[in-house]
C-alpha cells in the first residue's frame, strides 16, 4: 500500500513550482515534496526533479522523481543509474506518470531513484551526482543540496 502512496504522491506533486505538504487522516499518508528543478544540462534532453518523501504506518520512503521535459525530441527511457561506481536503487517508471496541467502535458516519468537515509544525508550536503544508463543514451544529473534542504520533514513535524 506504500507503494500505491508513493504513486499517488508522485502524481499530485508532479508539476510542483514549489514545495509542499500533503496529508490525508483517513489513509494516514503523511508526505512532501521538493520544487521541480531543471537536473540535467544534456545538449539534447532537459530532464527535470523533484523530491518526495512519504510516511505511512512508520514506513518512510524518500526518492528523487525523474522526468524528461516534452520538447520534440525521441522520449528517454533509462534502465539503471550510477554515481561514483556505484548503482543506485533506480526504477524506471512503466506507467504513466506524466505531469500535465490544464490539458497540457509537458513531462514524460523517467523513473526514481530511491534514497536511503545514508544517501540523503549525504547528498543534503554534497548534492547528488549520477549518470542515468538507458538504451542508447547516458545522461549525466545533478541535483544540488538546497532541493534536499528545501524538502519538508513531514516525519519530525506531521502537522507540516
Amino acid at each position: 500500500m506504500l507503494r500505491f502512496s508513493l504513486v499517488f504522491l508522485t502524481f499530485l506533486a508532479a508539476c510542483a513550482p514549489q514545495s509542499g505538504v500533503l496529508s490525508t487522516q483517513q489513509t494516514g499518508l503523511a508526505g512532501s515534496y521538493s520544487e521541480q528543478v531543471v537536473i540535467s544540462n544534456h545538449p539534447r534532453y532537459v530532464l527535470r526533479g523533484h523530491l518526495i518523501d512519504v510516511t505511512r504506518d512508520g514506513d518512510r520512503v524518500r526518492a528523487l522523481m525523474i522526468s524528461h521535459r516534452r520538447d520534440g525530441v525521441n522520449r528517454v527511457f533509462m534502465r539503471e543509474a550510477w554515481s561514483n561506481g556505484v548503482g543506485l536503487p533506480f526504477r524506471s517508471t512503466t506507467r504513466r506518470l506524466d505531469g500535465c496541467t490544464h490539458g497540457h502535458c509537458l513531462d514524460h516519468s523517467v523513473g526514481l531513484i530511491a534514497l536511503s537515509d545514508r544517501l540523503f544525508a549525504y547528498a543534503a550536503i554534497h548534492g547528488l551526482d549520477a549518470r542515468l544508463i538507458g538504451y542508447g543514451d547516458a545522461i549525466d544529473i545533478y541535483v544540488p543540496p538546497s532541493l534536499f534542504a528545501a524538502l519538508p520533514d513531514v516525519a519530525a513535524d506531521p502537522d507540516g
